[in-house]
């Protein structure tokens, strides 16, 4: 007996379950493996992981100061001979600096640089015995700063009040220039004619000379400063404002006197 032939229905069922077992064999999530974290997959293969670094010593700034002109840097590493020292320091020895002549120093940690104030501060070199002090940088700075702006305002003050008493410097360019020789400290009020199409042809020719006109002076000595707060610059310009404002005065009492309009006071 032949076998029974399966109906119309029942071949539609079977090819369809037989596709459907194809097509779930063919998936891609079929047979995958479970994902395995391990602490190196976490990382890219082309990522390179920062090593620890170690620990760094700060650099600590003491300021050397009272040494001689002609101080060496050969000088220098041997007073801080057995320090740890950076070498990148500047040594201002030239004539114009005022007394006494400073540079800071930076050495390796505070202990350091504790043991260079209490075993260099005191030593003569060249016929001076020199200083050793620790510095405060962000506090240097911030008084330099201040310094700066103060003497700023005074040299404006000083060339008003050069104006108030002296109508005549009204159509001249005043200007307040500093100079240093040796521990002096000078402040120069001075005077000139502004350039203008109407100068002559030898002012054209020589932009950069010009004739001033000394209209005051004031002075300050470095060596009569005591302790670190003092500024020697700000010295020099009160002298200078306080020698505009005497001379102002002065003039004043002189214009009003009869001495200056008469050849003889006696008559």
């Amino acid at each position: 007996m032949s076998p029974p032939t399966p109906s119309k229905d029942g071949l539609e069922h079977c090819a369809h379950s037989f596709f459907n077992k194809a097509v779930n064999s063919l998936h891609p999530r079929r047979n995958v493996q479970p994902l395995m974290l391990t602490p190196g997959s976490l990382i890219p293969t082309d990522m390179q992981v920062a090593k620890p670094k170690p620990a760094t010593i700060p650099l600590v700034a003491v300021e050397l100061s009272n040494y001689a002109p002609n101080i060496s840097r050969h000088d220098i590493q041997t007073l801080f001979k057995g320090f740890m020292i950076s070498l990148d320091f500047i040594l201002p020895t030239a004539a114009r600096f005022a007394y006494p002549l400073r540079t800071f120093i930076w050495l390796v940690g505070k202990a350091e640089a504790e043991r260079a104030v209490n075993e260099v501060s005191g030593a003569f070199v060249g016929g001076r015995q020199l200083r050793v002090t620790l510095v405060d940088v962000d506090t240097y700075d911030q008084k330099e700063m201040v310094v700066a702006e103060l003497a700023d305002e005074m040299k404006i003050a000083i060339v008003n009040t050069a104006h108030v008493y002296n109508p005549r410097l009204g159509t001249k360019i005043l200007e307040v220039r500093e100079h240093i020789e040796g521990a002096a400290h000078f402040a120069f009020l001075q005077a000139r004619d502004p350039v203008t199409v109407h100068s002559t042809p030898e002012t054209h020719l020589k932009p950069n000379a010009v004739k001033w006109e000394l209209v005051a002076g004031g002075q300050a000595d470095a060596r009569g400063a005591r302790g670190q707060d003092r500024s020697v610059q700000l010295a020099a310009l009160k002298s200078l404002q306080e020698t505009v404002e005497k001379q102002g005065v002065a003039k004043r009492a002189w214009e009003r006197w009869d001495g200056s309009r008469r050849l003889d006071l006696n008559i």
